[in-house]
């Protein structure tokens, strides 16, 4: 788990070099190997119900291990960070044959993932090649998860003990939830982030969700409740350290403020977010047309990064709550600081680590 800190700070001088010229490049990878995902969440695209097509969709669809390694080769030239998600990226067989070759390229990862098939992994093994988890728990109560995920109750046990295991094998790892007007309620009274700390959770993340435009119904809280949300949260950012509130404060400010986050042009091009099938969409998933989508098995990053299609990204502020898109939006030296901060935690977690490996050098 040993980040290449040189490997890093390469790669930012470089990125740095590219934007004083003008040039926008990626900085963070997210690979979403496949379209298939067990749940079916009504905010998230692969929510879909019919999951018999679903998976024959990603059978034909998905990239193959080989693939997968030629895009993985042509990022890591750029990305100082990646993000292995999905669908459900543990859904697929070569889900460990992919992390490990990730690895060798020196490329950080973090794994966002339901957790529902963690029993089915090594989790030892899995352990060598990532920095952490991102667990998706929208709900830490019952009901409200699996009215959110659209899963049965034992599904939801089989998740909660997942975590336990996670804790068993020392696997770091966050919350991750995207805030419905269905788990309103732990957020305002503040018992989400209690039992979080009682799963094993180093720090939570939160996202109001950004309603589809291809369905006709709204998650969103209204507004009150939403100002309630962002209030409680504020506060217990104010008042605890643990566990870590990852995305700013400021964010929530805003929502309170504004009733949306704020940003002068859309940071979506800083990262790279490709596909199941190899795609790339310009800007992001909102323009979803075929002179928009690029495809990184034929072409080349350089190539995709200067399309005339970016242009879209400086005037369009469609997503209003997004919280990834509210972060990547917000100037570089906000991105730098938070993440040099993590960077810094990883580190000093990997401290006993390295220290056991160099008494047993001493030692043989």
């Amino acid at each position: 788990m040993v980040i290449d800190t040189i490997r890093t700070i390469k790669l930012l001088g470089k990125w740095s070099a590219n934007r004083f010229i003008g040039k926008k490049r990626p900085l963070i990878a997210v690979f979403s190997l496949t379209h298939y995902c067990n749940f079916y969440c009504p905010m998230c695209p692969f929510g879909d119900s019919d999951k018999i097509n679903q998976f024959k969709f990603a059978k034909k669809n998905d990239l193959s291990t080989s693939e997968w390694k030629s895009i993985f080769d042509k990022v890591s030239k750029y990305c100082i960070w990646s993000i292995i998600e999905g669908g459900e990226p543990t859904s697929r067989p070569d889900f460990m044959e992919l992390v490990t070759y990730l690895h060798t390229l020196n490329m950080p990862i973090s794994l966002i993932t339901n957790c529902s098939l963690l029993d089915t992994i090594d989790l030892k093994e899995l352990k060598k090649y990532i920095q952490f988890i991102t667990c998706s728990i929208d709900s830490v109560y019952e009901k409200s998860y699996c009215k959110i995920r659209g899963v049965s109750r034992d599904t939801y046990d089989k998740v909660m003990k997942n975590l336990l295991l996670l804790n068993e094998n020392n696997i770091p790892h966050y919350f991750n939830s995207v805030i419905t007007k269905y788990n309103t309620e732990e957020f305002i009274n503040q018992s989400y982030f209690d039992r979080a700390k009682e799963l094993g959770s180093n720090a939570v993340s939160f996202t109001f969700v950004e309603d589809r435009s291809d369905v006709d119904y709204s998650l969103l809280p209204d507004r009150s409740t939403m100002i309630a949300v962002c209030e409680s949260i504020i506060d217990y950012g104010k008042r605890h350290t643990h566990p870590k509130i990852m995305i700013p404060l400021e964010y929530f400010q805003q929502i309170i403020d504004h009733g949306r986050g704020l940003y002068d042009e859309c940071g979506v091009w800083k990262s790279i977010f490709i596909n199941g099938n190899g795609t790339v969409l310009v800007p992001c998933w909102k323009y979803n047309s075929p002179e928009n989508t690029y495809n990184l098995l034929e072409q080349s990053i350089d190539e995709i990064w200067e399309s005339p299609k970016w242009d879209i990204a400086k005037t369009c502020h469609d997503c209003q709550v997004l919280g990834c898109i509210w972060y990547s939006s917000q100037p570089v030296t906000t991105f730098a600081k938070n993440y040099m901060r993590g960077l810094s935690n990883i580190i000093a977690q990997q401290k006993p680590d390295i220290l056991d490996k160099e008494n047993n050098m001493c030692d043989n």
